[in-house]
């Protein structure tokens, strides 16, 4: 019997003990399945970034550029390519929901219970600046939108990543726009006929000889590609410049409550290097604080 009952003292010591280890380590999150929108533009994010940088590698420069040449711009496209796909990756990757947070930063600290509020969605509180996202069904700390060529909500914790990405992406896409114009002025084809394309392309069909009709259909076709894949991630990335500078998200570009400078904006969005993030996603650059507590600018 007093064996018994020792047994049964140290096995409640020993769940005592499990329940602080379980409390002390933060909480796994399994992340809901991501939307058929999500997977196909992701899909197609990956598949144009690769096309362009084989075709522009492998065939195009190497009709213009000697070894050299060749070699300097392998050495510019891949280095781009590689902060492409990497920033694309890490931003998909990393969560920046409420949930990923320990337990026991999910809850206000003392003091703090007014600044936080109530998601009827989620059905609990949550910090300030962090709003519900149907497609990830879940709260998002500092959410600036769901982007579905990330295949992820943009928030507190991958900004940072988004940034990089669309930026990389713009200038990756205007250098492979550079070199389809000199393919496309090798061939004969200038910058307005692409606006004259379907005139062009009927006029080689109904004179057989007169232009290389495949040649021609398929530089069109890379370019008006390659123009949209300049502008739409310039117009992301202008878009994060202007909320990087305001400390604002993408609804509310014009709120500067939380603006607490440039130099601080920066490293509350890209970490404390800043500005070397460009260089690589895998540069590690610690956030100041979790996302769960914001200064504004009345505060500093």
């Amino acid at each position: 019997m007093k064996i018994s009952h020792e047994f049964i003292h140290l096995r409640g010591i020993m769940e005592s003990v499990d329940q602080v280890e379980t409390i002390s380590v933060p909480r796994r999150v399994v992340k809901s399945r991501k939307s058929w929108a999500d997977i196909l533009a992701v899909s197609l994010n990956v598949c144009i970034i690769l096309f362009f940088y084989f075709f522009e590698t492998f065939y195009v420069m190497p009709q213009f550029l000697g070894w050299f040449g060749q070699a300097v711009h392998f050495l510019l496209t891949t280095w781009i390519a590689y902060n492409i796909l990497g920033n694309l990756w890490l931003c998909t990757k990393t969560l920046s929901t409420v949930g990923s947070l320990p337990p026991e930063m999910q809850q206000p600290m003392e003091g703090e219970e007014h600044l936080w509020h109530f998601c009827n969605t989620c059905q609990r509180t949550v910090p300030p600046r962090s709003w519900h996202c149907n497609t990830c069904n879940a709260c998002i700390l500092k959410r600036d939108h769901h982007c579905n060529f990330v295949g992820n909500c943009v928030g507190h914790n991958n900004q940072r990543y988004f940034i990089w990405f669309s930026f990389h992406a713009a200038i990756g896409s205007g250098v492979a726009l550079f070199d389809n114009f000199l393919l496309a002025d090798k061939h004969g084809i200038g910058f307005f006929d692409l606006i004259t394309a379907n005139l062009i392309i009927y006029n080689a069909f109904m004179n057989p000889g007169t232009q290389d009709f495949v040649i021609f259909y398929r530089i069109i076709s890379v370019l008006g590609v390659n123009i949209f894949a300049v502008l739409f991630p310039a117009a992301l990335f202008c878009s994060q410049v202007v909320t990087v500078r305001n400390n604002s998200v993408m609804n509310n570009y014009c709120d500067r409550t939380y603006d607490l400078g440039i130099k601080n904006n920066l490293t509350l969005i890209l970490g404390s290097r800043r500005l070397w993030t460009f260089l690589s996603p895998n540069i590690k650059s610690p956030l100041p604080h979790n996302g769960t507590q914001w200064k504004s600018k009345r505060a500093v």
